[in-house]
């Protein structure tokens, strides 16, 4: 098994051993012949037939799938090379928590997972620096960073069910992004398995060396259409000696994204600005969660400075504030609102830039009311996200609803990702929405890794 380490930039290094472009697609598989190929290379007990949860999550329900459990890199490279040869389409997976992101792929003969991939590979406590393998429980690496003073600054909305490695490929991230960054930001280093087994190294294991980083950023976020994730390189930060939430409510949205804005444009450094909406069938205020992770004196101040800005423009906002420990329940509470998507909902994630905010949460109001559709939504102010789930037991009004809220979106520059939704519904509007740019480019790059085509066909922006 040869290791390859890629430098910034540099994709000369990828080889792969496909045979000439082969379609993905095979025609007269024997699938006895590949289940006993696959237990000669894993396990036999690794390899069996894929859970009907997994493939209702896949869109691919009744479909004949083998989940293949590797318990080693050299087992994930030597699936991918027999997967690679035989013309079999692979779906990186970890528990699947993640499976839902994602159009229906092409075709899908192994769900490939990580679950056997677990433990901390190496800690660095002085260097704040840790390598983990993919498939350890995201829960399970934040526990064992309290231990020591440190913690992955980054609360995903599934983050206690989910692989490291499914979050890093999907660069699902939350509230404390507007401080601490994305995925892309706190992966320094990884190494991957590309679809001919060829296993390449990026990036490294200290923050100093930014050899590799932009590939790095490329395997982040790419839902498993280029590679195999199997180890993860994260930068680390000390746990705050303080944490404040300072909780503004207001029966309207308008004022809170006004109080926002000041925050931003002050010399204030909040670690969140999340505005939350109505989320009990459309009744109760607006609330703005204000993150401080600091020292106990700078919270302090940040608080103050956010009541000065409260008493001179928006005097029918009310404060109120949880500390320390209660920050985390407060968190805990609003991922369990977002965890279980109710029947008959669709679930939205959109972007767009923040000054057009007030005026695209007001039509989108104004849409859903009208067509008598309940609608619970969480906005990342700092970053300009927002996240919807819309609920009725019309589908026609819940596909007519979505594809004007796109549309919208587009509109004012900035994009809508179906995250989840039942039956044909997803399928029907289409997952990724137009790509402005840069599609030629990642679709070179597809050819380049993966020039058969194998790696989670279809389930990509643009078809990838």
């Amino acid at each position: 098994m040869t290791i390859t380490q890629i430098g910034t930039g540099s994709m000369k290094a990828v080889s792969s051993t496909a045979k000439g472009g082969l379609a993905v697609k095979a025609i007269g598989k024997d699938l006895s012949k590949i289940r006993s190929d696959l237990q000669n290379l894993v396990n036999a007990p690794y390899v069996k037939e894929c859970p009907e949860d997994l493939k209702a999550k896949l869109a691919v329900p009744n479909h004949e799938l083998l989940l293949v459990e590797p318990g080693s890199e050299e087992e994930v490279s030597a699936v991918l090379q027999y997967a690679t040869e035989q013309q079999l389409s692979v779906i990186p997976a970890g528990y699947g928590q993640q499976l839902h992101i994602g159009e229906a792929p092409k075709s899908a003969d192994i769900l490939l997972s990580s679950r056997r991939l677990t433990g901390i590979v190496e800690h660095s406590v002085g260097d704040l620096t840790m390598t983990v393998k993919a498939g350890t429980l995201f829960s399970e690496v934040q526990a064992h960073l309290r231990q020591h003073g440190q913690f992955v600054p980054i609360t995903p909305p599934t983050q206690g069910e989910s692989t490291i490695g499914g979050l890093v490929a999907t660069a699902a991230s939350g509230p404390e992004r507007v401080l601490y960054g994305s995925w892309r930001d706190n992966v320094i280093g990884l190494r991957v398995v590309y679809p001919n087994g060829q296993v390449i190294r990026t990036g490294g294991k200290v923050v100093k060396n930014v050899a590799g980083y932009d590939m790095n950023k490329l395997f982040v976020g790419s839902h498993g259409t280029l590679a195999f994730i199997t180890e993860i390189t994260l930068k680390l930060r000390p746990y705050p000696k303080y944490r404040e939430l300072v909780l503004a409510e207001c029966e309207a949205f308008a004022p809170l994204i006004r109080l926002a804005s000041r925050i931003l444009g002050s010399e204030c450094v909040p670690s969140s600005l999340e505005l939350m909406g109505r989320m009990e069938d459309g009744q109760g205020t607006y609330r703005l969660a204000i993150g401080s992770d600091d020292v106990k004196s700078a919270a302090k101040y940040q608080a103050e400075r956010i009541g000065q800005m409260v008493s001179e423009t928006e005097s029918n906002i009310r404060l109120s504030s949880v500390v320390n420990e209660d920050t985390e329940a407060f968190w805990n509470d609003y991922r369990s609102k977002w965890k279980e998507t109710a029947a008959n909902s669709l679930v939205l994630r959109a972007g767009f830039l923040i000054p057009h905010m007030t005026k695209v949460l007001e039509i989108y109001e104004k849409e859903s009311s009208s067509r008598k559709i309940q609608m619970e939504y969480a906005v990342s102010l700092g970053i300009g996200t927002l996240r919807v789930r819309l609920s009725s037991p019309d589908s026609d009004a819940l596909k007519e609803t979505a594809a004007r809220f796109r549309h919208l979106a587009e509109s004012h520059g900035g994009y809508l990702v179906v995250e989840h939704g039942e039956g044909t519904v997803k399928q029907d509007l289409g997952v990724w929405g137009v790509v402005r740019s840069g599609l030629s480019l990642m679709k070179g790059i597809k050819q380049t890794v993966d020039p058969a085509g194998i790696l989670s066909p279809g389930r990509y922006a643009g078809g990838i």
